[in-house]
């Protein structure tokens, strides 16, 4: 991969670059599980529901990124405490992740879907 193509860098880790990251969690369930125990609730097929979740990053790793002589690297996250949220308690950064995971695919909104008298 030329340098001229090559995304913005992450670093280096044995003398390659790193372009991108992704997390890996392990132990979700067990937090969440344990909040469910205290004080359990019933969701219905199709509820949308809300977790906030604490994670430690347990390790990082780099892994070559197919035909490329740059690197990913990888983050394992393990799950610690879990809870359930109101959907409000979290929308404006979730619709905010959501606009920023669109604009990377390149999809753009229009202006006109946020006008609620549309």
């Amino acid at each position: 991969m030329s340098k001229a193509s090559t995304p913005p860098t992450l670093g280096q880790f044995d003398g390659r670059e790193i372009v991108t990251a992704s997390i890996k969690v392990t132990r979700a369930g067990d937090g969440l599980s344990q909040a469910m125990t205290v004080e359990p609730k019933e969701y219905h097929i199709g509820d949308i529901i809300t977790v906030v979740l604490e994670c430690e990053v347990a390790t990082v790793n780099f892994k070559p990124i197919n035909d490329t002589d740059v690197l990913a690297r990888v983050h394992t996250l393990r799950a610690g405490i879990a809870t359930i949220v109101e959907n409000a308690f979290a929308k404006s950064v979730l619709d905010a992740q959501r606009k920023k995971n669109d604009e990377a695919k390149g999809i753009q909104a229009l202006p006109l879907d946020d006008d609620p008298n549309l």
